[in-house]
């Protein structure tokens, strides 16, 4: 199993080193240069931002075919489990998905030679999944419950939810 808000934090780790290494690419291919008009690479730098906070307002709302929040309110209840410590570990030991890297630096660089500008397309997938994280997690302190991926083998994709761990003193005892 695996915390949605990690897993989607786990991908624009991944992605962005793979546009990291597609820039690296351009640049050692063509050479560093600056852009030629700052001002119009701004313009879309703006424009793509804008629209990926749009897309991301729409899947926080309930809209049917925009929504994320009817997919975590329909996930399956996880009753007696507490797999949050486990939770809390994972993150910080693989902050990165090697096939995430691997599949996306393939995909990125020999686009990114052929033609420079599209080595940040790669950019767009990291800050929707960065919108879908900050989604996942407003809604889970919310809630109070925790989203997870994978429960059912076979099915990664199902979503299940569990009770959020009661929080720890400054000792480390649970409290009273």
């Amino acid at each position: 199993m695996d915390r949605l808000v990690h897993h989607e934090l786990r991908a624009v780790v991944s992605v962005l080193a793979a546009a990291a290494v597609a820039l690296t690419a351009v640049g050692l291919a063509r050479g560093f240069s600056p852009p030629s008009e700052p001002g119009r690479l701004g313009l879309y730098a703006a424009a793509v931002v804008a629209s990926i906070g749009g897309w991301t307002l729409l899947k926080a709302t309930r809209i049917k075919w925009f929504s994320d929040v009817r997919d975590f309110e329909k996930a399956v209840r996880l009753d007696g489990t507490d797999p949050a410590p486990a939770a809390e570990r994972f993150l910080r030991d693989r902050p990165f998905s090697p096939r995430m890297f691997v599949l996306y630096t393939l995909f990125a660089v020999p686009l990114a030679l052929w033609e420079p500008w599209t080595a940040v397309i790669c950019l767009w997938s990291a800050l929707d999944w960065l919108g879908q994280a900050a989604v996942a997690a407003h809604w889970e302190r919310r809630h109070g419950l925790l989203l997870w991926r994978g429960h059912v083998d076979g099915r990664p994709w199902e979503l299940s939810v569990s009770r959020r761990p009661p929080t720890r003193t400054a000792t480390g005892a649970r409290p009273a």
